[in-house]
């Protein structure tokens, strides 16, 4: 085999050093190579986690819909009196209550399109069928559903008016104005949304808690009607109870032979949701409960004590800027002996704050317990509580609290959510008295979120009667 020349090992190892240098380039720098799509892989996947981000707020926010339409006021009669008439005008009380769907209940009016659902879902928590067209009234949701923006706005200045005691003799302009821009949803915004998460998980924790207590009380007050019969007191009680058990048997099995009837499909309930995801909704708060090792009454004022800290950080009046869980929570490095030496451990141990506001609360409502265990009792002895395990449930109670809020809040923070609203522009001309003026004034700011004044130019219309001319200006952003 020839042996190469010193030219042809020259020419031979160039041809080697650029076949390296193209590989490489393709590799990791080169257009349409590797580094590139890899690239374009993590930013799909930082694209899909902000997507999965957004439907999994979505589902926790559904159950709590209609407490924020209630504090906004939002919430109200999705059935208006004109639409009930029209309803009894055309005769559709009888077709609304055999449908069997909500798609056939969409196609019976223009106006009742976004209302299925709602309407569908009563009909079934009633126990599937209207007894009286005027039941519809009872259905409520947020008012804007299916209506014109520029009736409800109208109709809610109307009703403020009417209770602020003015004469309906005012002048009401309203236009929409033109070439709103998407708006992007603010820190702040979205701070306050994680704080209704927290109400909306206690709420039903706290709703489990006093129907526990009710229960507690009706079993005892049966205990005590069964000395009273053991006395040969209250029998005439006990056969009109005895009566009323059988009726009220009667009426279960009836309230079930029409729920197996009824047979309503796709429907929600009043909220809006599958009953499947308020499901999966319940077991994933299940992990952050208040410790069972405090007393039932406890547990129901402390929680009650959380719901009133998180509405006042969410009216921007709290003490502290921070959120409250992480404000109640200080971290300490436990510290470890070995021999003669002592070491301090690297992980940080959450502990509350010996003169935070949560514990502070929480040691008044254990004295009081004890106080009022020692008053029934009369022979002065109470169950020992063990102060040391609840303190230990409720720090991690809080602090489980105060991650979730975190990692929440990190969440959102890498999301970019946009909203279109519709603004809308009123010109209010009203006469009234100033007391009237001023209620009228404070009812729109208080129980109408949605609607707040931008200005008023005051003049005396009548000096006799003392009465005012205001020119209010208001406006209503509806999302």
């Amino acid at each position: 085999m020839r042996k190469l020349n010193q030219r042809e090992k020259i020419l031979l190892g160039v041809v080697a050093v650029l076949a390296v240098g193209i590989f490489t380039w393709i590799l990791i720098g080169g257009d349409g190579g590797f580094s590139l799509r890899l690239s374009s892989l993590k930013t799909k996947k930082s694209q899909l986690d902000n997507v999965n981000t957004v439907i999994d707020l979505s589902k926790k926010t559904t159950a709590i819909d209609q407490q924020i339409w209630e504090q906004t006021g939002l919430k109200g009669r999705i059935i208006s009196d004109s639409l009930l008439n029209e309803i009894r005008r055309k005769d559709l009380f009888d077709d609304i209550n055999n449908a069997r769907r909500q798609s056939e209940v969409a196609t019976l009016l223009p106006a009742l399109k976004d209302k299925a659902n709602l309407l569908m879902a009563y009909r079934r928590q009633i126990g599937g069928q209207f007894e009286d067209p005027d039941q519809l009234k009872e259905i409520e949701g947020r008012i804007f559903t299916g209506e014109q923006p520029e009736v409800v706005i109208a109709d809610r200045i109307s009703e403020l008016a009417k209770g602020a005691g003015l004469k309906p003799n005012y002048q009401l302009n309203i236009k929409a104005q033109p070439g709103q821009k998407s708006e992007r949803i603010s820190t702040q915004t979205k701070e306050i949304l994680v704080s209704q998460l927290y109400i909306g998980a206690s709420g039903e924790e706290l709703a489990e808690l006093q129907e526990e207590q009710q229960q507690i009380e009706e079993e005892a007050e049966t205990a005590m009607n069964s000395i009273y019969d053991v006395w040969g007191f209250g029998s005439d009680e006990t056969d009109d109870y005895q009566e009323d058990e059988d009726n009220s048997e009667d009426a279960s099995q009836k309230q079930q032979e029409v729920d197996e009837d009824s047979n309503i499909s796709d429907t929600t309930n009043e909220y809006g949701q599958q009953n499947e995801s308020n499901n999966q909704n319940k077991r994933e708060d299940e992990s952050i409960r208040l410790p069972t090792a405090m007393p039932l009454t406890v547990r129901i004022q402390l929680l009650e004590f959380l719901q009133e800290q998180i509405e006042l950080q969410i009216l921007g009046i709290a003490e502290s800027r921070r959120s409250f869980f992480a404000d109640q929570i200080e971290f300490a490095k436990p510290t470890k002996k070995s021999g003669i030496l002592t070491k301090r451990s690297g992980t940080n141990e959450p502990v509350l704050k010996p003169e935070g506001p949560l514990l502070t609360k929480f040691n008044q409502l254990i004295a009081n317990y004890q106080e009022d265990s020692e008053w029934n009792n009369e022979s002065g002895e109470t169950e020992p509580l063990d102060y040391r395990e609840m303190v230990s449930g409720l720090t991690v109670y809080v602090d489980s609290a105060r991650q979730r809020e975190e990692n929440l809040s990190k969440s959102l923070a890498k999301v970019t959510l946009t909203y279109q609203p519709e603004v809308y522009f009123i010109e209010m001309n009203i006469r009234g008295k100033i007391d009237q003026i001023g209620k009228f004034i404070y009812a729109i700011e208080d129980s109408s979120k949605w609607i707040y004044v931008k200005g008023l130019k005051i003049n005396i219309a009548d000096k006799n009667k003392r009465t005012l001319g205001i020119n209010l200006s208001l406006a209503a952003k509806i999302l």
